[in-house]
């Protein structure tokens, strides 16, 4: 069933975020000038590891869900995945050798970027076996790889903040991590029957992507170029305040990403393609259930961000909370432009979501630049972490608003009907936690789980007088967390 495939994907994030929050805290706390240097490291090689995606993961999970020759799939990406990590390893040290020579990047730092290049160069090829676990539906693989690689390295992690090492040092715990996922993916590939053969679906594949090359490649960079901005304009102590608050949101952001793995595969096959009614209620039924999930959170981060952060990463780390109150936002609007993404891919209507990341894309280029860096012109000058939160917020809302038309007009497919309980549920939410929060002072890790049990219990208060959330929302939602049958649908994947 979709929904225990999804509910893997589920599990695995929940599980890594656990042991990331738990090494993140440990981070802030002990190391946290050092925390800041090894994300400028990570970003950097990230950056250039954008002409490594390029639309090809997509295509390649599109093509074994649609039922493709799977030797000729895999052999075929394995070798553009390759190709493009070659790539990507030349332009690094090109760029590291610049920075070296003009001393923007000193020797510790240096080091740190050979770690990530190393890192990156093995995450790329992992990602041939994930993205093909993925397009097969055999999402709790890919689940068990992802849970392996976050786990080992949050351990390893926690022990070299302990130490109080650096940022080398400490970055080689992404590097012990890699190495041990990619063991686990090439164990649980042994049954798929994957025999290499000469590569012949370079057309195909090229074909299907080159409308989410520039899209693909633009959004890539805006996600790491912004880190790489603030470290150069202010200081990698700056870029671990957003680095921290974005580990936050990324963690609700990979549950979307994780739905898009598994709603993907589905949306390509013939007969949902071929009917666009069961397109429609496939999508909504996801949009429903994200924002029942999604929404508590935002306004939860949205009013008691500083608390939260406070908590989370200690008192030197504050600056943090307030970048998370913003981010709140653009995570949950990432993760429901996300579905719609899925619907142009699903229905080969991919350059429309290239003209619209496009437009996404010169909209936060323009607010980075003119948000982030202190040029001693403008009067709001070196906003560094929270104008890279601003700008991505503004974007994605330009985003979304855009995909809906797209798919509107391409497919017919309509907003969610009932989005406005939501809206409203979450209006009401937000003016109850206002109101909390100016009568009271919210301190402490027992006060701040309280106020966000209190959003999630209004929320639903306000969604089951709406008569959104129903007693057949409930039933599903049991059924969704079924341990025996979603036991039982990894124990398939795995004969």
């Amino acid at each position: 069933m979709l929904v225990h495939k999804y509910m893997m994907k589920v599990v695995s994030n929940v599980v890594s975020a656990v042991a990331s929050f738990l090494s993140l805290m440990f981070m802030t706390r002990y190391v946290g000038l050092e925390y800041g240097s090894m994300m400028w490291g990570w970003a950097f090689v990230a950056m250039f590891n954008a002409v490594v995606g390029l639309g090809f993961e997509t295509a390649h999970i599109r093509f074994i869900a649609s039922g493709r020759n799977q030797d000729k799939c895999f052999s075929t990406y394995l070798a553009i995945r390759i190709s493009l990590t070659s790539l990507m390893v030349v332009l690094t040290i090109v760029s590291l050798a610049v920075g070296i020579y003009d001393g923007t990047i000193d020797r510790g730092l240096a080091t740190v970027v050979l770690i990530f290049v190393a890192y990156y160069a093995i995450w790329d090829i992992q990602n041939a076996l994930t993205a093909t676990f993925d397009g097969r539906l055999e999402s709790g693989k890919s689940s068990i790889v992802n849970m392996a690689d976050a786990i080992i390295r949050s351990a390893i992690l926690i022990s070299l903040a302990l130490m109080q090492v650096s940022a080398a040092v400490l970055s080689s715990a992404y590097m012990i991590g890699i190495v041990a996922s990619a063991s686990v993916a090439l164990v649980l590939a042994r049954n798929l029957k994957i025999r290499l053969v000469r590569p012949t679906m370079f057309r195909e594949y090229l074909s299907f992507a080159a409308p989410l090359i520039i899209s693909s490649l633009f959004l890539t960079v805006l996600d790491f170029v912004d880190k790489v901005m603030i470290g150069l304009s202010g200081s990698t102590l700056e870029v671990g305040y957003y680095t921290a608050a974005m580990g936050v949101a990324f963690v609700f952001i990979s549950l979307g990403g994780s739905l898009n793995n598994v709603i993907l595969p589905q949306l390509s096959k013939p007969e949902t393609v071929r009917t666009p009614s069961k397109m429609e209620g496939l999508i909504w039924m996801s949009q429903k259930y994200l924002m029942m999930f999604l929404f508590p959170v935002m306004v939860v981060l949205m009013v008691f961000g500083e608390e939260i952060g406070g908590v989370l990463f200690g008192a030197g780390y504050s600056k943090a909370g307030t970048i998370l109150s913003i981010l709140s936002v653009t995570m949950t609007l990432r993760v429901l432009a996300g579905t719609l993404t899925q619907v142009l891919y699903a229905s080969n209507r991919a350059a429309l979501y290239t003209k619209a990341s496009i437009v996404y894309a010169a909209v936060v280029a323009s607010m980075f630049v003119l948000l982030i860096p202190n040029t001693g012109i403008l009067p709001w000058d070196g906003l560094y972490g929270v104008g890279a939160a601003i700008s991505l917020a503004i974007g994605y809302v330009v985003l979304t608003v855009v995909l809906l038309y797209y798919v509107r007009r391409a497919t017919g497919i309509r907003p969610y009907k009932n989005i406005w309980k939501h809206l409203l549920s979450l209006a009401v939410t937000a003016a109850v936690l206002v109101a909390v929060d100016t009568a009271f002072e919210i301190t402490g890790l027992l006060e701040v789980a309280s106020v966000s049990l209190l959003g999630l219990l209004v929320y639903a208060a306000c969604l089951t007088a709406l008569r959104e959330l129903l007693r057949s929302d409930i039933s599903f939602f049991m059924n969704a967390i079924n341990l025996k049958q979603i036991k039982d649908s990894l124990d398939d994947e795995l004969r």
